[in-house]
């Protein structure tokens, strides 16, 4: 669709450092959306590999603490367990212009329980539960990195759409018409120099 523009020379001169603009501008947000996919693509590697990894390992705790419920009621385990501490330090690293955070775990206590009351099955449940902890803070910053970067993968795809099929075909065609308008005016005005031409010769 052509642009409501005046068709002067200024305007032509204008527009053709609008569209060099534009064209650099589509040529950077394809390569940062090429960049933004595979980044994108090798984070959902590294997730779907440690998700498959630690499923195994929380099968395995699952069924300790499954196996440790027959044995004790509910309200015996949590009197056996009290509540520890967990502290955790949240950073972030930068990924274009994205801050994906962090997760590390600062501080983690334990609950001190007494082994001879419990069923070891608890104790290796618990013991599994702290080893894949760091795991679980990884998948949690995987998946905050895809989510943001699939954001930003989705918006910067509607701007190169916007680019390449509106605005630099908008801009190419209101140039091509100035410039035939301004070639017409050009002929139009060597028409009338001729004219003048004759018209002084005949005098």
């Amino acid at each position: 669709m052509r642009l409501n523009v005046n068709p002067n020379r200024m305007e032509l001169l204008r527009l053709r450092r609008r569209i060099k603009l534009a064209e650099r501008g589509h040529k950077l947000l394809k390569d940062k959306l090429e960049e933004l996919m595979r980044r994108f693509l090798d984070l959902i590697r590294k997730l779907d590999k440690l998700q498959e990894g630690i499923g195994e390992k929380l099968d395995k705790i699952f069924i300790s603490f499954a196996l440790a419920r027959t044995k004790d009621s509910q309200e015996k385990l949590e009197e056996f367990i009290p509540e520890g501490d967990l502290n955790l330090h949240v950073d972030s690293e930068k990924i274009f212009n994205l801050a994906i955070p962090k997760f590390k775990v600062q501080v983690l206590e334990a609950s001190d329980y007494d082994f001879f009351n419990t069923e070891s099955e608890m104790d290796i449940g618990l013991k599994k539960m702290q080893e894949v902890l760091n795991d679980l803070m990884e998948i949690a910053r995987l998946w905050k990195a895809v989510e943001l970067l699939a954001r930003e993968i989705d918006v910067t795809r509607r701007r190169v759409n916007a680019l390449e099929h509106i605005l630099i075909p908008n801009l190419r065609e209101t140039i091509r018409y100035i410039s035939g308008r301004l070639e017409e005016m050009e002929r139009s005005f060597q028409v009338q120099l001729m004219r003048v031409k004759e018209i002084i010769g005949e005098h």
